[in-house]
């Protein structure tokens, strides 16, 4: 009997400890819902927690992507600390989570602001920023109290990083400039925002241009700032780039005077954009082709002498990503097997592999003996005059569809195709021989009827209806199919002129061809009124996608309304007839004001924000 009772007794106490431990593990042990699971999720995906709202039995948790519902007996506490951006949440077993939330103010997370990071660019600024996580940042530099040119705003790319750097562009100078910088979130929705002030020096270069803003219509101008490609204080000094807005402020600029590669580089008409966001560029003085990014940093250099090769006028990134550039063959002679051909060569080149995969020789396509020298009298013969050896004179080079466009300053503009098969050729009839006669085209009046007098064929004369080219430069293919050019007027109908006399003028001109019926009609120009604008050298045009307007930019020898020379930056709307923007460049010691000038954004479309590494964050 009292065994049985022990038994019994051990029995029971057997089971109560059972249970008193599992309902003690019941108590203690606390498993973590799915809807963690997604907030951690969210969380890697950089989206922030913007409130959270209690209910009677639940926390509703709002993300900037989606809302999360947790019980409220799976949470011990929540800690929410806007001004730290984070939200923590403790659970029944004192385990946390930090949440990045959209919080109060960023003035915190501007750690660092570097002016000038490249030393090649002094309207420039980098800026770190130390995020609570990653996300896009949206920049926007005031304009000046009073002046027309909009604010400069810009959205870098959204990023997982947190910590960024910033590149500022469009800084004035000799002013102290308001930047505001705000965060976003993936759609470019604002999460917050600060103000910072940025003072920039005054420029220290010489012979800074001068500039006079005669009118400015900005509703109806094209968005962006002007891309001068000036030479410097001359053609033999540093080449500056710069960007000038429409007060005639410059915005943007390269000083490579404490450069050691580029340092008296000649990048004669200068900058052209890649689609990586770079700039293409050739050196006249060192021969060579230059990538660059917006700072001012070079990316790469092509040594074209090594080639066997000087560079002049134009390089610019055609559609496949190979670079295309005008060419002086070094071993092309003329048929005395002495003197050196100029001009007369362009070369294609394969930037991943930096070699040549085509040459286009245009004596093979045009004819090389036809000499005019209409100038051979005029002071600056030597320089500018046509000779054997600078017979063609290329001085642009553009794409068109899927062949090339050409300028030749003693032949026109002319089109031939990748594998070096003429197409056409916009020039005077006289002096071709007969086997060109045939890319010759035929210049139709504003009724679409054929003109046939032979001194306006042979440039003789002009016609009310159309005129050729003179000293031609800055070929331009429209979407439309039409051709643009700036007509510099240089000699015009054969009548030899100093550079100074009186009359003269340079236009821009918009020609429709017809390939099958070899036709050409002038539909549009301008300058011919404007005999102010006259430059017999350089010079450019562009079309303007957003407007359909048109930019006329003669470079030089501008008689300008102070009395002094210079050029222009000129934007018609061709519609009206009417100027809706001009601007004078006056450069003082340079005969050029520019070899070229375009409107263009200040920011690549493809313009990222910049990374860096854990080391090298380190150093700031």
């Amino acid at each position: 009997m009292i065994m049985k009772t022990n038994i019994t007794y051990i029995f029971f106490f057997i089971l109560f400890s059972f249970t008193a431990c599992s309902e003690d593990q019941e108590e203690t042990v606390w498993i973590s819902p799915k809807e963690c699971t997604t907030i951690k999720q969210l969380i890697e995906n950089n989206s922030f927690l913007k409130e959270i709202t209690k209910n009677k039995e639940d926390y509703t948790l709002s993300f900037e992507t989606q809302t999360v519902t947790l019980n409220q007996k799976d949470i011990k506490d929540i800690d929410i600390n806007k001004d730290n951006w984070n939200t923590t949440i403790t659970f029944p077993d004192n385990s946390t989570l930090e949440i990045p939330t959209v919080g109060t103010s960023i003035d915190q997370f501007i750690s660092y602001i570097n002016i000038n990071p490249s030393q090649y660019n002094p309207l420039a600024a980098e800026v770190r920023l130390n995020l609570p996580a990653g996300g896009g940042v949206k920049t926007i530099v005031y304009t000046k109290k009073g002046y027309q040119t909009p604010d400069i705003e810009h959205q870098n790319s959204f990023t997982s990083q947190n910590i960024q750097f910033i590149t500022i562009l469009g800084l004035y100078e000799n002013y102290t400039n308001k930047v505001e910088f705000i965060y976003t979130d993936r759609n470019g929705k604002e999460r917050g925002r600060t103000t910072i002030e940025i003072p920039i020096k005054a420029l220290t270069m010489d012979n800074l241009p001068l500039f006079h803003v005669v009118k400015v219509l900005p509703n109806r101008m094209e968005p962006g700032l002007n891309l001068v490609n000036s030479p410097g204080h001359d053609e033999d000094d540093t080449s500056r780039p710069y960007m000038v807005d429409m007060d005639g402020e410059i915005r943007w600029l390269l000083d490579w005077r404490e450069s050691k590669e580029l340092l008296h580089i000649g990048a004669q008409c200068g900058l052209h954009r890649m689609k990586n966001g770079n700039f293409i560029t050739g050196d006249a003085n060192f021969h060579r082709l230059v990538e660059l990014d917006l700072l001012g940093n070079v990316i790469n250099i092509w040594d074209l002498k090594a080639w066997g090769y000087n560079f002049h006028h134009e390089v610019f990134e055609d559609k496949n990503g190979n670079i295309i550039a005008t060419v002086t063959n070094n071993n092309a002679k003329l048929p005395d097997n002495k003197t050196s051909r100029i001009f007369d060569h362009a070369i294609e080149i394969n930037p991943e592999t930096s070699t040549i995969t085509k040459v286009w020789d245009f004596t093979s396509f045009l004819d090389q003996t036809r000499i005019l020298s209409v100038d051979k009298d005029l002071p600056l013969y030597a320089y500018f005059g046509q000779n054997e050896a600078n017979w063609l004179h290329n001085n642009g080079l553009t794409e068109i569809g899927d062949d090339l466009l050409a300028t030749g300053r003693w032949q026109g503009v002319f089109k031939y195709t990748r594998e070096g098969q003429l197409k056409w050729i916009i020039a005077p009839h006289n002096d071709w021989k007969d086997s060109y006669k045939q890319y010759l085209l035929t210049p139709l009046d504003k009724n679409n009827q054929p003109i046939t007098d032979l001194d306006v064929l042979n440039g003789k004369k002009s016609h009310p209806d159309f005129e050729w080219c003179w000293g031609v430069h800055c070929p331009v293919a429209m979407p439309n199919g039409h051709i643009l050019a700036f007509d510099n007027g240089y000699c015009r109908n054969y009548v030899p002129q100093l550079t100074n006399a009186s009359g003269q003028y340079s236009r821009i001109v918009e020609y429709e061809i017809n390939e099958k019926n070899k036709t050409i009609r002038q539909v549009y120009q301008y300058g011919r009124e404007r005999t102010d604008c006259f430059a017999f050298a350089i010079s450019g045009v562009q079309y303007l996608p957003k407007t359909d307007n048109r930019l006329f930019c003669p470079g030089q020898n501008n008689q300008l309304s102070d009395g002094t020379t210079g050029g222009r930056i000129i934007e018609i709307d061709p519609r009206t007839g009417e100027v809706v923007f001009e601007l004078e460049v006056n450069t003082n010691t340079c005969a050029s004001a520019f070899h070229r000038a375009n409107r263009i954004s200040l920011y690549p479309e493809v313009f990222k924000t910049l990374f860096r590494t854990a080391i090298l964050n380190t150093a700031y």
